[in-house]
């Protein structure tokens, strides 16, 4: 048990990397609620695009390796990761394209990196006033350069009643008050085995094993953004709690099949799967918005600001996955040692690998 808990820090704390590093950045994701709500909004889906899609896709993956459904008792733990790969096209966007207002604005290429997209400086983005007055600006965040979203799992899986058997990812809140925020894990999956609704009594001489699988994931995410750290233009001193909380989830239906060939069974499926994100900034962003105006005229007195407090400015709730999907890989069975690979193909591709250890077919 020592060791399962400590292969569980490790893939909760590549979870909590990934979040940070793309969810999170002082000169960041947090700088684009300077250009107001609406527009930071539009800029942070396009920009976390990839990261959304990639996880859904990812944590999808890898709820089953054979159609055989295991005995009544006999179980396995496995430990696994998925990476699900970024496409050239979801590495850039183009903010043009976005329909931002005309108080944001792009000061020379449009073309700026994606979460997953390269590791350079985005694109200048300039702000202006109601009066058509600058009043700041920011670069997008850099891409991380990585072009892998990676979704470890932790997962058990027993045989309940005949032909039948029940997964369970699952994990406490994990790293609750650390620099990378804290990652909360739970899903379930079933399998059942329908080679006999099929064929019959000639299921015993079929070659090989049919099944029909279900599975559900959930990632819960929380950061607490350090007082130091908070974007906060007229230096107030407050703490203004601001903050990110995520919920991730999807699901998938799958058909399976398999073949046993010794301690090898490789399987194939297809299925349809779905992910959504559900994700906010939260807290109070004090921003400057505009200058105050000397009396009697229009001229700005660049010596007093005017500020603007936005409250939870950033609340994105959309659909990130929904399609067809087929899978092929294989189990490997070694006494009570497991090794498992899957590749699968849909709106992104993705490679699953893992180890396990079980009882019992």
């Amino acid at each position: 048990m020592r060791n399962l808990n400590y292969y569980k820090a490790i893939i909760l704390s590549i979870l909590s990397f990934v979040f940070s590093t793309s969810l999170y950045a002082q000169d960041g994701v947090s700088e684009l609620i300077k250009s107001g709500p609406a527009d930071a909004q539009k800029l942070a889906q396009a920009y976390l695009n990839p990261l959304f899609k990639g996880l859904g896709f990812g944590m999808n993956s890898a709820w089953y390796n054979s159609a055989k459904a295991k005995n009544l008792g006999r179980f396995d733990i496995r430990i696994q990761g998925s990476g699900a790969f970024v496409p050239p096209s979801d590495q850039t966007f183009d903010i043009s394209t976005l329909g931002l207002s005309s108080k944001t604005r792009v000061s020379g290429s449009p073309i700026t990196p994606t979460s997953f997209g390269e590791n350079r400086i985005g694109s200048k983005i300039e702000l202006y006033s109601d009066k058509n007055e600058k009043v700041g600006e920011f670069n997008m965040p850099n891409g991380t350069g990585l072009k892998v979203v990676p979704s470890p799992q932790i997962q058990l899986t027993v045989g309940i009643i005949k032909n039948t058997d029940v997964s369970i990812r699952y994990s406490p809140e994990i790293g609750k008050g650390s620099d990378y925020g804290s990652v909360q894990v739970l899903g379930f999956g079933l399998k059942h085995e329908v080679t006999k609704l099929f064929f019959g009594k000639a299921a015993k001489i079929i070659p090989i094993d049919l099944a029909v699988g279900f599975g559900y994931n959930q990632i819960k995410y929380q950061y607490q953004v350090k007082q130091a750290d908070q974007v906060d233009d007229s230096n107030s001193g407050q703490n203004l709690n601001q903050r990110v909380e995520g919920s991730f989830s999807g699901y998938t239906f799958d058909a399976i099949l398999s073949k046993k060939l010794s301690i090898f069974t490789p399987f194939v499926s297809i299925g349809y799967n779905t992910s959504k994100t559900d994700i906010g900034m939260l807290g109070k962003y004090i921003i400057q918005t505009d200058y105050e105006r000397f009396p009697g005229t229009q001229i700005p007195d660049q010596s007093k600001p005017i500020y603007t407090t936005f409250t939870d400015p950033v609340k994105i709730k959309q659909n990130d996955i929904a399609g067809l999907r087929a899978n092929v890989g294989f189990a490997l069975h070694l006494a009570f040692f497991r090794i498992y690979a899957a590749y699968g193909v849909g709106q992104y591709s993705a490679f699953t690998g893992g180890i396990g250890f079980g009882i019992g077919k």
